[in-house]
């Protein structure tokens, strides 16, 4: 979407995107599932992850490219058909953020934001049902 603002030539803002999902049957370990395929322009506004299992997996990772920078989000031994949300920590390296069952979105305007987005999940061990992420973002 593009505004026109009277003399300042073209402004561009970020629109609601319906939300980016993934619901993969019986995940294979190591391997990552594309949640979010490579795209331009996006603010992540948050990322809920659960994995239903019968055999515990860990961890539970959620791996974000932005700008070629890898952010992956981390859960050991996370709980069956628990809610894990994406938590950016500043103090921890990109490669060791963390998920946890508190949802710190309502506390922040957005997670992670670039020029190019990818969103991948997955598992590694276990034996794993289901392995499901809701996304919610936006682009401009």
């Amino acid at each position: 979407m593009t505004v026109h603002a009277h003399g300042k030539g073209i402004q561009k803002v970020f629109q609601q995107q319906a939300d980016a999902s993934l619901s993969q049957a019986n995940p294979v370990s190591g391997t990552k599932y594309t949640v979010l395929a490579t795209t331009k322009n996006v603010r992540i506004i948050s990322i809920e992850v659960d994995v239903t299992w019968s055999g515990q997996p860990t961890p539970l990772e959620i791996h974000v490219t932005v700008d070629g920078v890898v952010f992956t989000f981390t859960v050991t031994d996370p709980a069956s058909a628990t809610a894990y949300f994406a938590r950016f920590n500043e103090g921890a390296v990109a490669t060791s953020q963390i998920l946890e069952t508190t949802q710190y979105s309502s506390w922040r305007s957005f997670l992670l934001e670039g020029r190019s987005v990818k969103v991948e999940a997955e598992i590694t061990g276990g034996t794993v049902s289901s392995l499901d992420v809701l996304m919610r973002y936006v682009k401009m």
